[in-house]
């Protein structure tokens, strides 16, 4: 694996000092519109965004799933747009597919995209109602093992992710963390913090000293983390690579490092939706935890991750929620 770093490095967004005063409105343009957006927009619109949740929360499981596929999670020119991004994804992420197939997938993955949104406000629900499966079955006794830490890495297929972390707290108790950016609406982040207290995992901000954290957990027995591979940085998605160069710095980079830390091992896993709101959970054989400064078995974890997970997400672009944000 080349030690050079080529994925930018995700900063934490900066606190706001605190509200903006009435003085702001008195102010320039900028002062005005920051000043109407933390007081007015943010608020009116987290309100909205409740208002949902709880109406989501009472409607049957099905019901919900289906309304979200039918407005999809983007809507208007934002839906243009991604669609024209995900046309050209295509090309690294499917060069084969023939142009006849095309809209048919970017059609599908609307849809599915629509739904997983939805399907995260009743996750909880999702899972009480054994609509998930676990494939295979014999891997639940494993994950349920409380003397050995793990470090669970997946990709967006399925679900925006808070449903497979909901899945796997509700296997592994009350052990898991998981590292996600503050979202900069203060209403939404509540929220959030809401919808994810549900499954009870420690959710922690980028940086150092969530490093130090991970280290830690993962060196307690029964420890467990969740790492997606295939994050934003940079408007780019690195991993899987489909061909271009092994990303590093990556999460991808902090999940083998972790692992040759601790020595937990590596154990991919991923979200497939069977039909409607029914889906296989996977989990897929461990990856031993490499030695910490063997470079080469590093590097060999780091291709097998990619190798899996490429063909994962190639059978199922039509689910995989990253792809809107590939670029060629």
């Amino acid at each position: 694996m080349a030690r050079q770093r080529n994925v930018p490095i995700i900063r934490p967004p900066a606190r706001p000092a605190g509200p903006p005063g009435l003085a702001s409105v008195l102010g320039g343009t900028e002062a005005r519109r920051n000043w109407v957006k933390y007081w007015i927009e943010q608020p009116l619109g987290g309100a909205g965004e409740l208002a949902v949740y709880y109406l989501f929360r009472l409607l049957p499981i099905d019901l919900c799933s289906k309304l979200g596929a039918m407005r999809g999670r983007h809507v208007g020119a934002a839906r243009r747009k991604l669609e024209a991004q995900a046309r050209k994804a295509l090309t690294v992420a499917a060069p084969a597919l023939p142009a006849s197939e095309i809209d048919a997938l970017l059609d599908r993955l609307h849809r599915n995209s629509g739904r997983a949104l939805l399907e995260t406000l009743i996750m909880d629900r999702v899972w009480n109602a054994r609509r998930v499966a676990i494939v295979p079955e014999h891997r639940r006794l494993d994950l349920t093992d409380p003397s050995r830490s793990r470090i669970f890495v997946s990709v967006h297929t399925g679900n925006l992710g808070d449903l497979l972390g909901m899945c796997l707290m509700q296997l592994i108790g009350p052990r898991g963390m998981t590292v996600s950016r503050r979202l900069p609406n203060r209403f939404r982040q509540r929220l959030s913090e809401k919808l994810r207290s549900k499954h009870g995992a420690s959710v922690l901000e980028p940086g150092l000293r969530t490093t130090r954290q991970l280290l830690d957990h993962l060196r307690t027995p029964g420890g467990a983390i969740l790492i997606h591979l295939d994050e934003a940085r940079g408007k780019q998605i690195y991993f899987p690579t489909f061909g271009r160069p092994m990303p590093y710095g990556s999460n991808l980079s902090l999940a083998i490092r972790l692992a040759a830390a601790t020595g937990a091992p590596l154990t991919p896993v991923h979200m497939q939706r069977i039909a409607g709101t029914r889906f296989d959970l996977r989990v897929h054989d461990d990856l031993a935890a490499p030695a910490a400064r063997n470079e080469e078995q590093q590097a060999a974890i780091a291709a097998c991750l990619d190798r899996l997970f490429e063909r994962v997400i190639r059978e199922q672009l039509d689910d995989w929620q990253q792809l809107y944000f590939l670029r060629p």
